[in-house]
């Protein structure tokens, strides 16, 4: 594999030019970049402080502004490390909120609307029996799954005091009406949430494997979604902070509709052609492009997905992962672009090979 070829794509994510003089920034910088042991200590306490003090204020604008204003992925994934651990409990007192995410894959011929009621006891059981986590007794489980979009609206600030007291966490609780979680006609992936509450100690499960428990609870998940309308195939993740579960969940949901997309465009260009040309390319504004088309001359259209990068994001890990499946799927005609294509710009395989890059499966 050629490292040096997949390094060579460039980041189009639109980072500020001038520096900025935003303290959190600043923390950041002297945590990642420590001129002494001492200084990263006292800009980790300082980044945490400020943080925790935003969240308790309702005034984070500067916290904003500073994951807006990144120059990096590494400093954005630190800011919403600090953020997670502003958000976990501090003490006993304090309650921990955790998040089940559950993708799933579904397949419709109409609209319709999923079963979102919790099978609290059904996951408490297998988490039990297979993971040894007693814990799971003691949570309080919400109801019904709910939505990215409807997770997605709860701030920061909400979170933060929902985790203050457990008085606080039960009004919260209370306050969330899970909307119907709906499906369109097709081929989709929607992400949900089981959401759930209890002492600090529910803070080891957060971001553990699933291990042993993960197949029973696909068990689970996959008789609670499936009706007589649907396929379905359900995948549950680890449980984690709600803001960390929802970040996981979109990362998910966009790998599988890569995965999705990626196996109905071979499966489209081999039907009529016997190789498949793939090109990987960054376009500008901040995306890469994945573009499927048959080697052989032909008349038809290039078939693209788009992925639109978020801040935290690793372009490497991304393609690595893609060439990974390609691997799988025996594409072995993959064009990577050194350069970033304009916007709308959309090359067949003939016309990229004939443009800077390479073959990453060759050195």
């Amino acid at each position: 594999m050629n490292t040096e070829l997949i390094l060579s794509i460039p980041d189009t994510r639109p980072y500020p030019d001038t520096p900025n003089k935003n303290e959190l920034l600043r923390y950041a910088a002297d945590i990642l970049h420590p001129k002494t042991q001492a200084q990263s200590k006292l800009a980790a306490g300082q980044l945490l402080a400020e943080i925790v003090q935003a969240l308790h204020e309702r005034h984070t604008l500067s916290l904003s502004v500073a994951m807006a204003m990144v120059k990096n992925p590494a400093q954005y994934r630190l800011l919403w490390q600090y953020l997670c651990k502003a958000l976990s409990p501090q003490n006993n007192d304090e309650i921990q909120w955790l998040a089940f995410p559950v993708a799933a894959v579904i397949g419709a011929n109409q609209q319709g609307c999923l079963n979102n009621a919790i099978p609290v006891a059904d996951i408490q059981s297998k988490l039990i029996e297979y993971n040894q986590l007693d814990i799971i007794k003691n949570a309080h489980f919400l109801p019904k799954l709910i939505g990215s979009q409807q997770l997605a609206e709860i701030t920061a600030e909400d979170w933060f005091d929902a985790k203050r007291s457990l008085a606080n966490a039960e009004e919260f609780a209370n306050k969330i009406n899970a909307l119907p979680v709906c499906y369109d006609k097709g081929q989709q992936v929607l992400m949900l949430y089981a959401l759930c509450y209890g002492g600090q100690e529910l803070s080891d499960m957060a971001g553990k494997p699933l291990g042993k428990a993960a197949l029973p609870l696909m068990q689970v998940w996959q008789e609670l979604l499936n009706n007589q309308e649907i396929t379905v195939f359900a995948n549950p993740m680890s449980a984690d902070l709600p803001i960390a579960a929802l970040q996981q969940g979109n990362a998910q949901r966009r790998r599988m509709a890569l995965d999705i997309f990626t196996a109905n465009a071979v499966r489209s260009i081999r039907l009529q052609y016997p190789r498949v040309g793939v090109v990987i390319a960054a376009e500008d504004g901040g995306s890469l492009l994945f573009i499927f088309h048959p080697i052989e001359p032909n008349p038809l259209p290039p078939l693209v997905f788009r992925h639109f990068l978020t801040p935290e994001e690793e372009i490497p890990l991304i393609v690595q992962d893609f060439l990974d499946l390609m691997a799988q799927c025996k594409v072995e005609h993959i064009h990577i672009l050194s350069e970033a294509l304009p916007k709308g710009e959309v090359p067949t395989y003939a016309q990229a090979i004939e443009m800077k890059g390479g073959n990453p499966f060759f050195s």
